[in-house]
C-alpha cells in the first residue's frame, strides 16, 4: 500500500511539473524566437537556418526553467494534497511526514542527477551545433543585407556598397571588395547591377565596370581588368557569425581542465585555436563549471524547503504565513543559485566555501525539520 500512495504522489507531481516546465519554457522559447528572426535575418540567412537554430536552443531555455519549475510544482502538489484532505492518506497508512519529506529528497536527488547531466552534456553540444549551424550555413537572402548609400560588411571577407537600388533589384553605382584570401583581395565596381538565380546558386549579375586584383597585398602587383558584363558568385559566401565560443558552448572537460591547470601550475593553455585558458578565463570557466554542477543541487534545497508544507495545518490561521513564509523563502533561494556563480574568484577557499554553501543550507534546513517534527510527534 505504502509503494502505491508514493507512486501516486511521484505521478501527481511529474505530471504537473512537466507541464509547468514545457510551458513556461515554451512562453520564454516564443520570446526569444522573435528576438532571434532579427539576429538570423540581418545575417541574411533564410528561414531554414533560423528554424534549426531556434530549436537547438530549446534545451538550454529548458535546463533554465527547471530548477523554478521544481519548487512550484513540489510546493503546488503539497499544498493541493493538504487542501483535499489527500494527506491524512500518509498519516492513516503507517507514513511519518520524515518518511515522506526523506521520500521527496531522494527523488529531487534523482531529477538533480537528470539535470547535471542535461546541462554538462546535453546543453554545450545544442549550444555548439547551434552556433556552427549558422556558421558553416551559406547565405540565403543576400537581397537583404543591402542598403542604399551604406558599406555592408556583415558577411566576411566581403563588403558591398551599392548607391541605389529600384523596386524591381536593380543596382547602380556598386562597389565590392572581396578577401579571396590572406594575400589576395578584389575590388570591383560597377555602374549596374542585379542579383540573379541559376538553379540553387545566386550571383550579382555586374555591368560596365572594372577589377583591381591585388596579389599579396602589394598595390604595385595590381592588375586592372575591364569588363562590360560579369558575373559574382554570391553562393558560398558565409556570415561574420563569431567562430569564438561562448564559455556556454565549451565541453565540460575543456572548462574543468582549464580550472584545475590554472590552480594547479598557474599557466595559460591553448585549448584549440579559438580557446585560450587564461587566468582570467579560468575563473570564468569555475562559473560555468558552477552553473553546470553546484547549481543545480538547490534543487534538493528547494525540495528540502518545499517539504516544510507537511508540518501546516490549513485548520490553523497562523499556518497560511508560515505557508507564504516558504514559497518565499523558496524563490528566494532559487535567484541566490542564478546569482551565486558571480561570487566565485581567483581565491580557492572563497571557492571552495561557495560550492559547499548548498551542502550547509540542506543540512540546516533538514536539522531543522528533524527537530521540527520531534516537536509534532
Amino acid at each position: 500500500m505504502e509503494k502505491i500512495i508514493f507512486r501516486k504522489f511521484l505521478h501527481d507531481f511529474i505530471s504537473f511539473f512537466l507541464i509547468v516546465a514545457f510551458s513556461l519554457s515554451l512562453i520564454v522559447w516564443i520570446i526569444q524566437s522573435v528576438n532571434y528572426l532579427d539576429f538570423i535575418t540581418k545575417d541574411g540567412h533564410g528561414f531554414k537556418v533560423y528554424f534549426g537554430f531556434i530549436i537547438l536552443n530549446f534545451p538550454k531555455i529548458f535546463s533554465k526553467i527547471i530548477i523554478f519549475s521544481f519548487f512550484v510544482s513540489l510546493f503546488y502538489i503539497i499544498q493541493k494534497y493538504q487542501s483535499n484532505n489527500e494527506i491524512l492518506i500518509f498519516w492513516t497508512n503507517g507514513i511519518s511526514k520524515l518518511k515522506l519529506i526523506n521520500f521527496i529528497i531522494k527523488f529531487s536527488i534523482l531529477i538533480t542527477i537528470i539535470q547535471i547531466i542535461l546541462v554538462y552534456v546535453v546543453i554545450p553540444k545544442t549550444q555548439d551545433l547551434s552556433r556552427d549551424f549558422i556558421r558553416t550555413s551559406n547565405i540565403d537572402l543576400f537581397s537583404s543585407l543591402i542598403t542604399e548609400k551604406k558599406f555592408i560588411d556583415t558577411v566576411k571577407n566581403f563588403t558591398i556598397f551599392v548607391e541605389r537600388i529600384d523596386d524591381q533589384g536593380n543596382m547602380e553605382n556598386i562597389y565590392l571588395k572581396d578577401s579571396v584570401d590572406k594575400t589576395n583581395t578584389q575590388i570591383i565596381s560597377a555602374k549596374s547591377g542585379k542579383i540573379i538565380e541559376k538553379g540553387k546558386d545566386k550571383f550579382l549579375n555586374l555591368n560596365y565596370g572594372h577589377i583591381l586584383d591585388i596579389e599579396n597585398n602589394n598595390f604595385k602587383n595590381t592588375k586592372v581588368i575591364k569588363f562590360n558584363n560579369t558575373t559574382f558568385n554570391l553562393s558560398n559566401l558565409k556570415t561574420k557569425t563569431t567562430i569564438i565560443p561562448k564559455f556556454q558552448e565549451l565541453d565540460s572537460k575543456i572548462l574543468t581542465s582549464c580550472v584545475s591547470n590554472f590552480t594547479i601550475g598557474n599557466k595559460e593553455k591553448y585549448y584549440s585555436p579559438i580557446f585560450r585558458c587564461t587566468k582570467e578565463s579560468s575563473v570564468k570557466s569555475a562559473k560555468e563549471i558552477f552553473n553546470r554542477s553546484i547549481k543545480q543541487t538547490y534543487i534538493i534545497i528547494l525540495a528540502t524547503i518545499a517539504a516544510l508544507l507537511v508540518f501546516t495545518n490549513d485548520k490553523n490561521p497562523r499556518n497560511s504565513m508560515f505557508k507564504m513564509l516558504i514559497f518565499f523563502t523558496g524563490l528566494s533561494f532559487n535567484i541566490l543559485s542564478e546569482v551565486n556563480a558571480e561570487f566565485l574568484s581567483f581565491s580557492t577557499t572563497n571557492n571552495i566555501i561557495i560550492a559547499l554553501m548548498p551542502l550547509l543550507i540542506f543540512l540546516s534546513f533538514y536539522f531543522f525539520i528533524i527537530n521540527l517534527n520531534k516537536k509534532n510527534i
